[in-house]
């Protein structure tokens, strides 16, 4: 059933809890943390408010169809279009206490929720929890430790107890990361020539990608390409420039860049991580949260990434009127790389497979400090209902996080929250084989999906094999980060995706930027 709202149902029988989570403050319900696990809440219904937009809706909503069936919970959803308007619902909807019982955000939106004192902490879930027959396997439990603990880090840097231990807020669902997406064919070409095979390959850090840019467009000018297709030996076409021009092209719109960033604000969040900087900070003795990036390393991250935009080699989405994505501009091939989220690498993926196209980790500053932003959201527990529907609630959360994930995750382009929706679990826990869901697991999908004539299977199995291969194997060194979340956070984040634009077009120079940018952001400004 397809529908933006969305109701569904079930839960089976829990556990006995009788523990009491400790430091929890007098103000929270009592409800919370004082719950028969064990409980019979077949009937319930909950409700759950999300920032996803259709194609996300309509795989979640085969999956809460199957959590209905399993456990008998209705769960009414409801899409709020974006996380930005879903903070926005949650946040007035607090002043009148119909806010939902479960919530997808971003770690700076729960930081909000504490603030209005309607978050509810889920150590004591973990702690107490039992197993559920009806969707988890036998012998399976739901702990802390299960997720990645980049995931989980995030989720427990938001309220701390007065030791300054974190609270565990959130538990992660739809994950991502940035990646970089490549024209393959136009790469392969390049490989196949021994005049441009060590001149023109996929950049690893940002001084190679400076080297490979300046490179591919003296390829054009020198060869005078612009306005023609370029074929390999087979006579196929790796890169069509009929309607493409040189980056000082009077038409914004059919310029050519070799590379193009898609968010201006993870792009200077994570070039100031990336040049040994901080973004912003949390001090846990005031409870409140501090601009950080007024440094040298910001500076010198900043100067780099302008030399590479005037040189033309980087692009922004505005160059091409664009208001936020470079895929539209990717497959018109009026660039060949382009870096953005890998839950939207689908987007990139060409009709009719004009050219192939790879994934590859992000570019590096440092070889040391090989940052990669951590994206997606989590799911938070919020302080209403019987002590029923909070029972319903968790169990939705424990279904949703591990034991669904895997298929969430193959239907939409996320990572896998854990090692068991990755390679343990099947794609649903308890279907039968002849369940229109059936799948094997998450394991087989990502090796047919290598194979698959499909092109946006093949780019998602590529994205995934970034992940796998790179950002999650301790030995390549990369860290997924999120900056210290605190009320407020959001907005310092939305605001300064206009110092990277500033800085390219002239607007500002760098210290004027920075200046700014801190005058508009006093409150967050320590005095």
């Amino acid at each position: 059933m397809k529908k933006s709202y969305k109701t569904a149902l079930g839960l089976p029988v829990l556990a006995m809890a009788t523990s009491l989570l400790a430091g929890c403050g007098s103000n929270r319900n009592n409800f919370a943390y004082d719950l028969d696990f064990n409980v019979d809440v077949k009937g319930q219904t909950i409700q759950m408010w999300a920032g996803f937009g259709s194609a996300i809706n309509d795989v979640l909503d085969d999956v809460l169809d199957e959590f209905t069936r399993l456990t008998g919970v209705k769960v009414e959803y409801e899409s709020k279009s974006s996380y930005p308007e879903c903070l926005k619902a949650v946040t007035l909807a607090a002043t009148k206490g119909a806010y939902p019982h479960v919530v997808v955000g971003y770690p700076d939106h729960f930081a909000s929720y504490v603030k209005s004192d309607i978050i509810v902490r889920l150590d004591y879930y973990f702690e107490n929890d039992v197993h559920n027959p009806t969707f988890e396997p036998e012998g399976q439990k739901f702990k802390i430790t299960d997720f990645y603990n980049d995931y989980m880090v995030e989720n427990q840097s938001v309220e701390f107890d007065e030791n300054g231990k974190g609270y565990t807020l959130g538990v992660p669902f739809n994950k991502s990361t940035e990646v970089l997406v490549y024209n393959k064919s136009f790469f392969e070409y390049c490989a196949s020539k021994d005049d441009l095979k060590d001149k023109i390959y996929v950049p690893a850090s940002y001084d190679e990608l400076e080297t490979v840019g300046k490179n591919i467009l003296a390829y054009f000018k020198d060869n005078n390409l612009y306005g023609k297709e370029i074929k390999n030996d087979s006579g196929k076409t790796v890169l069509d420039l009929r309607d493409i021009f040189a980056p000082d092209f009077n038409d914004a719109t059919k310029r050519f860049k070799p590379f193009s960033y898609d968010s201006q604000a993870n792009l200077f969040i994570t070039n100031v991580r990336q040049n040994g900087g901080k973004y912003t900070e949390f001090d846990k003795a005031t409870k409140r949260g501090y601009l950080a990036f007024d440094s040298q390393e910001t500076r010198t991250g900043l100067t780099q990434l302008k030399k590479l935009y005037d040189e033309n080699v980087l692009g922004i989405p505005a160059d091409w009127n664009e208001a936020k994505y470079g895929s539209n501009p990717f497959k018109a091939c009026k660039t060949v790389m382009t870096l953005g989220s890998s839950a939207g690498v689908a987007n990139d993926a060409t009709a009719g497979n004009k050219f192939e196209i790879g994934a590859a980790p992000v570019p590096y500053v440092n070889a040391d400090k090989k940052f990669v932003i951590s994206q997606g959201a989590n799911l938070a527990l919020l302080d209403k209902g019987s002590r029923e529907q909070r029972v319903a609630a968790w169990q939705l959360i424990k279904f949703l996080s591990k034991y669904a994930n895997g298929y969430f995750c193959s239907k939409t382009g996320y990572y896998p929250t854990c090692a068991y929706a990755e390679k343990e679990g099947g794609m649903w826990a308890n279907v039968v084989k002849d369940s229109e869901f059936y799948e094997e697991d998450y394991a087989t999908w990502l090796e047919q999906a290598r194979e698959s004539l499909s092109t946006t299977d093949m780019i998602r199995a590529e994205t995934a094999d970034v992940n796998l291969k790179h950002y999650i194997d301790d030995a390549k060194g990369w860290v997924k980060f999120v900056d210290a979340p605190f009320s407020g956070s959001a907005d310092i984040r939305e605001a300064v995706a206009s110092i990277t634009p500033w800085v390219f077009t002239g607007q500002r120079t760098i210290d004027k930027a920075i200046s700014e940018m801190y005058s508009k952001l006093d409150d967050y400004v320590r005095k």
